[in-house]
């Protein structure tokens, strides 16, 4: 294997044919934020486009950026963001792919297949083992998940998405913002919480100072990094989608849970609830909801996770529940891991910065 060369701000390229062209840089081609704002994510169930890529983007740990240009034109897009993933007991090189975009027109050509699969090349082709990627995938996106099955990549985890929500959240008077207070504090127990759990990625804990806690006498009793989140819906299925969609928004009571020209909510992740104190999870999450004036929070959570038994309790309250026929793959090709990393043996920690 020849020696790593870092990628640069420089682009460097990969493939040519005809008038089409791939590079990688380690920095994004600024055409790249209004191509993934007109992507439509979903093939099946709900479709929707993402917004804020302007700054998240730019707030990636290491990332390779792949450009597909036609006549020098960019076409399509994806990242491995490259992060230390931890386990039990041991901690690897790996690269997270977001961003797989293609422009709407050009769709069908099998450039999203290129893209991939160059980018996984590259990677072999460069990094020494062990590493492995990874991303999260719905299983009703059926073209990203052929695009993966394809490059060898294997499901190690099912998540389920829990929608979490108030009708009219207050603040509980023991609500602090712990980024801003304690945040070496707030990521210590995000490491302890989750310390048997597998593919942890705690870079983005404190991120725009968003950890949130209760706290009694300065104990922390719970705590939550909440990011807010805005999408366009683009398609909702269902009998009761054209309602959502056209009659919601204009509804005063419907609005606040869906307006698909601008759904807004809050992303979780890095729970952490005191032992004995799983009655704060609900106080602790409707206060974050009042803290951003949303009414809407979204945690994607490992079905194996233990943390998964406290969503069943009535607590949570009658508009909160599991999204039904939603379930996430968490799909990894790995290279050369040591045997003390068993994949799918423990549960899965989630990024919710990774999958918005």
């Amino acid at each position: 294997m020849k020696p790593f060369q870092p990628v640069t701000s420089r682009q460097t390229t990969l493939y040519e044919h005809n008038s089409l062209s791939l590079s990688v840089s380690a920095q994004v081609d600024e055409r790249a934020v209004a191509l993934l704002q007109q992507t439509t994510y979903g093939t099946e169930g709900v479709r929707y486009r993402q917004t804020g890529q302007e700054t998240r983007i730019h707030q990636l740990n290491n990332p390779y950026f792949f450009h597909l240009y036609w006549r020098h034109e960019l076409i399509g897009l994806y990242c491995l963001d490259q992060r230390p993933v931890g386990f039990p007991d041991t901690s690897v090189s790996g690269y997270y792919g977001r961003y797989l975009a293609v422009r709407e027109n050009v769709q069908g050509k099998g450039y999203g297949q290129l893209l991939k699969t160059t980018a996984i090349d590259y990677i072999g082709q460069n990094v020494s083992a062990p590493y492995l990627f990874y991303s999260y995938i719905e299983a009703k996106n059926t073209r990203s998940m052929a695009a993966s099955l394809k490059e060898n990549f294997m499901s190690v985890a099912q998540i389920k998405t829990f929608m979490f929500r108030r009708f009219s959240p207050k603040i509980d008077a023991r609500f602090k913002v712990a980024s801003l207070t304690h945040p070496a504090q707030a990521l210590m127990l995000v490491q302890n919480q989750y310390a048997g759990y597998g593919f942890q990625n705690f870079l983005n804990i404190n991120y725009q100072n968003g950890y949130f806690t209760l706290e009694e006498d300065g104990h922390v009793l719970a705590g939550v990094q909440a990011n807010p989140i805005f999408w366009t819906l683009v398609h909702i299925p269902g009998k009761l989608g054209p309602l959502i969609k056209y009659v919601a928004p204009f509804v005063p009571g419907l609005r606040r849970f869906f307006n698909p020209s601008r759904q807004a909510f809050v992303a979780l992740e890095g729970v952490y609830v005191q032992n004995g104190r799983t009655e704060l999870l609900p106080i602790l999450l409707e206060s974050v909801l009042a803290h951003f004036n949303l009414h809407t929070a979204m945690w994607q959570i490992d079905e194996k996770d233990p943390l998964i038994r406290l969503l069943t309790n009535p607590q949570m309250g009658p508009f909160s529940q599991f999204q039904p026929g939603v379930t996430t793959h968490v799909m990894v090709k790995a290279v050369g891991l040591p045997p003390t990393v068993e994949l799918g043996k423990d549960p899965a920690y989630v990024s919710c910065f990774d999958y918005s």
